[in-house]
């Protein structure tokens, strides 16, 4: 937001210097980016009149201008640009003037001679238009400086306004600060018309979509002539990078830049029945902006209409059908308030960004749209003449309220650490345009219409800290605790170490997984993996799925291993996978391994030992002993990706851990792997739950333990794991150890069951057991495995 200090002084008293007014904005929180003083780089630059322009005779993209500065001296420059017309005011860079990026002298170009230059806006440092020459206003004086004529002899403060303040897209937003944080009264320009008419407005407005505009104002006015701008304000849009069009286009520009609230003039006679239809757009509909561009609408387009076509693409750009030209001799004014949203997706659906747009997709002042429709008005009526009508079209089916925001006076101080008073308090927010209503232990603070972002009490209090000054908030140590890692990433790390510390390496792999790799592993169509979030803009076709499962990235990952003559290949991977939800997806942390080739390679003292089932559960029972689950239990699993024999659930404290087993041999040939290979996938979250908070130590046993051997036989369908977690119930506390040593199936032993030999150690912590004791302990086993399990005990 480019700023002009004698305009900001127009609308203000200012008793301070640019700079100091610039300081005291940004501690508010309107960062100033940079100031400007664009007189003071123009030298020798001065108003000069089109006498007559003729072609270079060496270049047919250059023309030969005469110019005229005085009565008596007139001068012939070359130009390349061809955007104006005899009679115009154009901006004649002298001999020896200096511009903010060059200095101007006499030259010979294509072998004429150029006494000067024309220059363009960009050239004068005040518009970033490259496309033609500075057309001056018509009343203009010839010879006149031009920094005086087009008031550059004044400050630009430049201002970064952020998304939540649309209210400083003006000048009276700015002004209105500058009000608030040096006490002086905002003097806001008059809108009265200081004339009496009795037009009938022929003007009918008709909202079919409230959403979309909750408000739409127009004022008709007839019999203006449409011509060019006074020099006041065609200098004041140039200062602010605007290019003059016109006086009634340059009203709507000007009120823009005043008030913040954008507005729009159409020629009334191309305005089917004089009336204004707001709704979307239809399938198929094409509109031509002000850009020259014909645009293809989409359904969710709001648009701006007659009873028969589409005038403008609502709260974005006006239509070409509808503009004002020099032959208007009626216009509808629209002043109108459109939803937000709407405006930026209709503005990014077309990649097309205004001064409109970014104003209303902010968020617009709702309550300003008769304001800035009644100062437009008087001041195409003061430029360009005419009659307006009576009254107002004000369509406001469903009017919009402010809200209103409860404040403790107190929180105030405990949120900024210093102290003040609830009055004061009171009066920042009634500077800023607050209404507030005192209360007992709260007051409650209705927000103007021009503040969308006041939403929470702690805005209320961030609008107080911006008056009070946020470079007197004290500085104080937040409170909080000492960093480190929590318990979480603690156990990662120690599971991470772990891995690495017997011997596997860790991978990293692609999120992004496809169809066809569950397809891969084997997996049935009602298996849980099968249910994927799929991207909505995948970078390839093959992978348009977030992951399920990490085997195949690592099977992939071993596969190129052993591709490059890796024998041994021993990798995990701790990474999340994705479970649709229909809202966010849950992202569980699993632990994935993969072992295939050498376990030891071939060494003088023995052969060489493949990966197995059995060598990775030894590996993985280590692992699992490290996070501190010391007893897992294994069960039998079937079904795909895994080997029919030689692959186990894994559980803890009866929470399933995860898998581990050999891979199908049909699997083990899709990801070319012929050797084979020994997977596992974990659950994370149950191993970061096992950690003790704090390691206990045990006095050592004082007393010898007693020792028996237990055989059993048993129905060959239940698990050894089952058994086992009956005994030790069964002989607790005595029981201090339990160990499977023998398993028989054969004489002796029923068709259909199985014998197993289970060591038992026993002790007491305060005596040493007697065989009467263990004997006791003994029995409880037996029983209970009759009990529970059907056992019987085996001679």
């Amino acid at each position: 937001m480019r700023v002009s200090f004698k305009w900001l002084s127009e609308l203000v008293p200012i008793d301070a210097s640019p700079s100091e007014i610039a300081a005291l904005l940004t501690m508010s929180g309107t960062k100033l980016e940079a100031i400007h003083r664009p007189g003071e780089s123009i030298k020798g630059v001065i108003v000069a009149e089109v006498l007559g322009i003729g072609e270079h005779p060496n270049a047919d993209n250059l023309s030969l201008v005469d110019v005229r500065v005085t009565d008596a001296d007139t001068r012939r420059v070359v130009c390349g640009a061809r955007n104006f017309s005899v009679g115009d005011h154009v901006a004649l860079a002298q001999v020896g003037a200096t511009l903010p990026e060059m200095a101007v002298s006499e030259r010979k170009i294509r072998g004429a001679i150029s006494q000067g230059m024309l220059c363009s806006g960009a050239e004068l440092g005040v518009s970033k238009d490259h496309s033609g020459i500075l057309v001056l206003p018509p009343d203009s004086t010839e010879g006149e400086d031009v920094v005086t004529a087009l008031e550059l002899d004044d400050t630009v403060l430049e201002f970064e306004i952020t998304f939540n303040r649309p209210d400083c897209l003006g000048m009276i937003g700015i002004a209105r600060e500058v009000a608030a944080l040096t006490g002086a009264e905002l003097q806001r320009p008059d809108a009265g018309l200081g004339l009496t008419t009795d037009l009938a407005s022929p003007v009918r407005v008709d909202i079919r979509d409230p959403s979309g505009c909750p408000r739409y104002v127009a004022r008709y006015i007839e019999g203006i002539a449409a011509g060019p701008s006074p020099g006041w304000i065609a200098a004041r849009l140039t200062a602010a990078g605007f290019r003059p069009i016109s006086n009634v286009v340059d009203v709507t520009n000007y009120v823009m830049l005043e008030t913040g609230h954008p507005l729009h003039a159409f020629d009334a006679a191309k305005v089917g029945d004089h009336q204004v239809v707001v709704r979307r757009a239809t399938g198929g509909e094409r509109i031509t902006t002000l850009d020259g561009i014909e645009r293809a609408l989409d359904a969710a387009d709001l648009v701006i209409a007659d009873p028969s076509r589409a005038l403008a693409i609502a709260g974005v750009m006006g239509g070409g059908g509808s503009e004002v030209t020099e032959g208007t001799a009626a216009v509808i004014l629209e002043s109108a308030y459109f939803d937000p949203a709407s405006v930026a997706g209709t503005s990014r659906r077309h990649l097309l960004r205004t001064e409109a747009s970014a104003r209303f997709e902010r968020g617009a002042d709702f309550d300003a749209a008769p304001y800035a429709a009644a100062r437009a008005t008087k001041l195409i009526v003061e430029l360009a003449g005419g009659r307006p009508s009576a009254e107002m079209t004000d369509a406001y089916p469903v009017p919009l309220e402010r809200r209103s925001v409860s404040l403790a006076p107190r929180k105030t101080e405990t949120l900024l650490g210093m102290r003040i008073a609830a009055a004061q308090q009171t009066l920042y927010l009634e500077s800023l345009g607050f209404r507030v209503t005192p209360g007992d232990e709260t007051f409650s603070a209705e927000a103007p219409s021009f503040r969308p972002d006041i939403q929470r009490d702690v805005d209320l209090i961030e609008e107080i800290a911006r008056l009070a000054g946020f470079d007197r908030l004290p500085s104080t140590l937040p409170r909080g605790v000492a960093g480190g890692l929590d318990g979480r990433q603690t156990a990662e790390r120690r599971l991470r170490r772990t891995l690495a510390a017997v011997g596997l390496h860790e991978a990293w792999t692609t999120s992004w997984a496809s169809e066809r790799d569950l397809d891969a592993l084997g997996l049935p169509a009602d298996h849980p993996a099968r249910a994927m979030v799929e991207v909505a803009n995948p970078m390839s076709e093959d992978e348009r799925h977030l992951r399920t499962t990490l085997l195949p990235g690592l099977l992939r990952s071993a596969a190129r291993s052993l591709a490059h003559r890796v024998e041994d290949v021993a990798l995990f991977e701790i990474a999340r996978i994705y479970r649709p939800t229909g809202g966010l997806p849950q992202e569980p942390l699993l632990l994935g391994a993969v072992f295939c080739g050498l376990r030891r390679p071939q060494t003088w003292h023995g052969p060489a030992e493949r990966w197995s089932f059995w060598a990775a559960k030894g590996l993985l029972e280590a692992v699992l002993a490290a996070m501190g689950v010391q007893k897992p239990g294994w069960s039998k699993v079937a079904g795909m990706p895994w080997h029919p024999t030689r692959a186990a659930n894994v559980s803890a404290a009866e929470a399933t851990l995860g898998t581990i087993g050999e891979l199908h041999p049909d699997v083990c040939e899709r990801f070319e792997l012929e050797q084979g290979a020994v997977v596992a996938e974990l659950a994370v979250g149950p191993l970061v739950g096992a950690q003790p908070g704090r390691v206990k130590v045990r006095d050592l046993p004082r007393f010898p333990a007693a020792f028996m051997d237990l055989a059993v036989v048993v129905e060959e369908a239940l698990p050894a794991q089952t058994v086992e977690t009956i005994i030790r119930h069964a002989g607790a506390p005595e029981l201090t150890e339990v160990r499977l040593f023998d398993l028989y199936r054969g004489e002796q032993v029923p068709e259909g069951h199985k014998s197993l030999a289970y060591g038992l150690e026993l002790r007491a912590p305060d005596a040493t057991l007697t065989d009467a004791q263990a004997n006791q302990v003994r029995d409880r086993v037996i029983r209970a495995l009759h009990d529970q399990a059907g056992a019987e005990l085996r001679s």
